[in-house]
């Protein structure tokens, strides 16, 4: 009869723990799906190489930008027509560029 051990962290696969599993079901069943904007991050670099400012998510047709701090925002948010005019010339893209400014630190 074998005895029941659990399984070291590094062997357990993508999520260390419950909580970090469920976060992740639960932002998959929430997450908006959205052929353009799944290709975006492909494209980023590319389009604004220097632009501290990247992808973040697509909700209720809004495309939410990601910087890291008010400061960064405060230089991103006068790029943000330059940002939707650049964006709409892409193949597939949306009749109208929603863009909107998050901060998120990581």
């Amino acid at each position: 009869m074998e005895i029941w051990r659990p399984i070291a962290p590094d062997q357990r696969g993508r999520h260390k723990t419950l909580g970090s599993a469920l976060d992740a079901a639960f932002r998959e069943l929430t997450t908006e799906r959205n052929g353009f904007f799944d290709s975006l991050p492909d494209v980023w670099t590319t389009l604004f190489p220097t632009l501290p400012a990247k992808p973040g998510r697509y909700e209720d047709g809004k495309i939410f930008i990601y910087v890291r701090n008010a400061a960064t925002s405060f230089t991103v948010r006068p790029k943000l027509k330059e940002i939707a005019k650049r964006l709409s010339e892409l193949p597939g893209a949306p009749r109208r560029i929603d863009l909107r400014l998050e901060i998120h630190s990581r």
